[in-house]
């Protein structure tokens, strides 16, 4: 676990990373611990969230698990209750819980549309709506929401459900930011490029070569890339960005 940012820059501070048990998630939950903060670990699986909070412990991270599914309201609800009671703050969250399903446009049933959606988009709502009254009574705290470039450009391989869903994320993070600044609550969204992780795994050799070749770094990114800039959004260092939509993507898309 390690950081290229200040050991302590989220000391005293309480983070919730959803999705973290694997891929992008664990890489922003470690670069949280890694900056001191009280890391709680989601998935909706227990045991990739118990080995992430396992290798963040072995290397001195104060973390540990929260099983819910994001797009259980209810669960959602009260499962940020009870980081809240527990260690009597929550001062970041990090909307990254996900699913990839690489399919064309024909073959997008409206169960695989619902199910993008209800993780992506409701899941980010869902914690954004169980965390703000209590950051809103501090005047205090920072919610990233992961959207992707394909929600800000469109995605040339299909995805359509998946870049509906990550462009909802950018139109949620522009409308609560407006909300919530004024109470002293920043949000943000994070648009990653493709980035090496479990999720792009399932992408055929063409699709991928397809893909690199529209990348001018010539590459993918990795989780560690994108962990540092959301390492630096959610942290005071980025105190007047509000509402914006960070681009980190190997310049795919250039905005």
């Amino acid at each position: 676990m390690s950081s290229s940012f200040a050991p302590n820059l989220l000391r005293d501070r309480v983070a919730l990373v959803t999705g973290a048990g694997q891929g992008l998630g664990k890489a922003i939950a470690a670069a949280l611990a890694a900056a001191g903060a009280k890391t709680i670990v989601n998935d909706v699986a227990i045991g990739p969230a118990e080995a992430c909070v396992a290798g963040l412990r072995s290397v001195g991270g104060d973390a540990e698990a929260s099983i819910f599914d994001v797009s259980d309201s209810e669960a959602v609800h009260a499962a940020v209750a009870g980081i809240i009671e527990r260690h009597g703050r929550l001062d970041i969250v990090v909307n990254n819980a996900g699913i990839g399903d690489f399919v064309e446009f024909d073959l997008i049933t409206p169960e695989k549309w619902r199910r993008m959606l209800d993780v992506h988009l409701t899941g980010a709502f869902n914690c954004s709506h169980a965390v703000f009254p209590h950051m809103k009574e501090r005047r205090s705290g920072s919610i990233l929401n992961i959207s992707s470039v394909a929600g800000k450009r469109g995605d040339f391989i299909g995805n359509a459900h998946y870049t509906a869903a990550k462009a909802g994320i950018v139109g949620l993070t522009k409308s609560l930011a407006m909300h919530a600044a004024p109470h002293g609550v920043r949000v943000n969204a994070l648009a990653p490029g493709l980035v090496a992780t479990e999720l792009t795994e399932g992408m055929s050799e063409a699709m991928r070569a397809t893909t690199l070749a529209r990348i001018p770094a010539g590459r993918l990114g990795s989780p560690e890339e994108i962990a540092s800039v959301a390492l630096f959004l959610v942290s005071d260092a980025a105190s007047y960005i509000v509402g914006e939509t960070v681009s980190v993507n190997g310049g795919s898309y250039m905005d």
